[in-house]
């Protein structure tokens, strides 16, 4: 095996795909990197576990064709490390080490002695298929995905729903506290639902260029997803299970409709946050709306209290509500309008956060039960 490749090119492959590779592996050919030697110019890595699979593909001078399997987290800090514009690599049929030459520096680095044990990357061909742009993939990721649940005893809210009807293709995201929906038009795919862990979400987020849109391909095959991003590929299993009805969980009209700055409303709740005490992931805080005037407010025995007056524009009634402060700044960070439209029924029930221009976006939140 000998080869020789751009340093820059061969860090960003290995970062790709050591994201799939696990922190703590259940068995060590999960904690490797499979690099291959490919005729014509290509150089294949390749990172696993159970439920992940990520490959991607540079150019590279291939003298000799082979593979080896290469501890992931030490193989990333040394090519990240280094200082040359190439790199070379070789090693001989019957050696257990890759030698490496960058600029002035020389190394033997130890493999792993199982390549015959590591799986072969997934494929398949696929039964469903549908493509979009890079715009709209980041605007449905960003919009939605930060909604889901962490806890992975609930599998089912790990992950975003992905439907397409009518032409149009709907993301949701909920971890049963918040819901969020963005739907963007679609045209010439067939119906489907599926669920797409988060996980994997964020990887086809964090390979998304902005200097050269391309386009994402979405490809199914039972349980499985495989993506495909310019010479990157995803493969993961899908979330099974049936999605909550999200469309009952928004309430069909509202008695109580305000609309405030967007960019004062945030600043506003997240300085009473500080004042909500020490559990910051659960910062409460209060918000009382009567006419044009919105009050935020926040109290702690631990820290003191906190109000500011913000300008709004009601119809409706006045209204007492509460909330986990980190539920709705992260709705505010993703609303780029100057107004954000909130829509109320009651001081417990369904909350409805929204920009005043996008109709197809809607965020709800269940408000906390507090004393005013």
């Amino acid at each position: 095996m000998k080869f020789s490749c751009a340093t820059q090119e061969l860090t960003k492959a290995v970062k790709i795909v050591s994201a799939a590779v696990a922190a703590k592996p259940s068995t060590p050919v999960f904690g490797a990197i499979h690099v291959l030697a490919l005729k014509e110019g290509r150089l294949r890595l390749e990172g696993m576990d159970v439920s992940l699979s990520m490959s991607a593909e540079i150019p590279a001078q291939v003298e000799e064709e082979g593979e080896i399997l290469i501890e992931a987290q030490r193989f990333y800090k040394l090519v990240n490390s280094l200082n040359s514009d190439t790199v070379q690599f070789s090693k001989e049929e019957k050696q257990n080490n890759i030698h490496m030459v960058s600029g002035s520096g020389s190394y033997n680095i130890l493999l792993m002695n199982n390549l015959d044990d590591y799986p072969k990357f997934p494929a398949f061909n696929a039964e469903k298929t549908f493509t979009l742009d890079e715009d709209k993939v980041k605007e449905l990721i960003n919009k939605t995905a930060f909604a889901c649940s962490q806890d992975e005893a609930r599998p089912l809210f790990n992950g975003v729903l992905c439907e397409i009807r009518n032409e149009k293709i709907t993301f949701v995201g909920t971890n049963t506290h918040r819901l969020v929906i963005k739907t963007l038009p679609m045209e010439g795919t067939e119906d489907m639902s599926i669920i797409i862990p988060s996980k994997v979400l964020k990887e086809i987020g964090n390979n998304l260029n902005d200097k050269l849109p391309q386009d994402v391909q979405f490809s199914l095959l039972n349980n499985q997803l495989m993506v495909l991003i310019g010479k990157v590929t995803m493969v993961s299993r899908l979330i099974e299970g049936r999605f909550p009805d999200y469309q009952r969980v928004v309430p069909a009209q509202f008695k109580v409709k305000t609309k405030v700055n967007t960019k004062d409303f945030a600043g506003a709740v997240a300085r009473m946050s500080l004042c909500s005490g020490t559990e910051s992931d659960y910062s409460i805080v209060k918000i009382s709306i009567e006419g044009n005037e919105m009050k935020v407010m926040s109290s702690s025995p631990e820290v003191g209290t906190g109000e500011e007056v913000l300008p709004c524009r009601t119809e409706g009634e006045g209204i007492h509500v509460a909330f986990n402060a980190a539920y709705v700044t992260d709705i505010l960070k993703r609303i780029a309008t100057e107004d954000v439209a909130i829509c109320l029924n009651n001081s417990l029930s369904p909350v409805c956060i929204k920009p005043t221009n996008d109709e197809e976006y809607t965020y709800i939140v269940t408000p906390v039960r507090v004393v005013f």
